[in-house]
């Protein structure tokens, strides 16, 4: 990628909304003690402690998920908690717009969904983007601003 095409590249990220990340972290921590405080009872306290250990960075790691779309000169790409990743070139978008957000019933991170869609999601507020028979469904915390962004790179595509 050249310099002018760095200069033009936008990105938009989502995080997990603040009351999910509250009630991971209050979960997280609890389970981690119930656990670890368990083993150690038990007389094993190097497991109780590697376990605990691995469960505290399971739940931080997964409060700290995010949703990112960078919008680069020819194409949009798609990740969620720096693993699972998309690309979809703007001439193959046929529509994109607002969604209803997602919360804890959609899921979280990639999600295979009803009606040949594919969510890359935290929660909260989301972009739907079609692409003939199948959409994306993409958590971000400006919908709109990333919907109008979206279409004028397809604009400059079509001409």
């Amino acid at each position: 990628m050249d310099r002018d095409q760095q200069k033009t590249a936008e990105t938009f990220h989502a995080r997990m909304p603040l009351k999910y990340r509250i009630g991971f972290l209050v979960l997280g921590a609890a389970s981690t003690i119930s656990v670890t405080a368990g083993m150690m009872a038990g007389g094993l306290n190097g497991i109780g402690l590697i376990l605990g250990a691995l469960m505290a960075l399971l739940f931080v790691a997964t409060v700290m998920m995010q949703a990112v779309v960078r919008l680069d000169a020819g194409e949009l790409s798609i990740s969620v908690a720096r693993i699972f990743r998309t690309s979809i070139p703007y001439h193959r978008i046929d529509g994109v717009q607002p969604a209803k957000a997602t919360g804890l019933g959609s899921g979280m991170g990639l999600r295979i969904m009803p009606n040949s869609t594919t969510g890359y999601l935290v929660g909260g507020p989301a972009v739907r983007i079609s692409t003939g028979s199948t959409s994306v469904l993409v958590s971000t915390d400006a919908p709109t601003e990333l919907t109008e962004a979206i279409e004028r790179r397809r604009s400059h595509q079509i001409r």
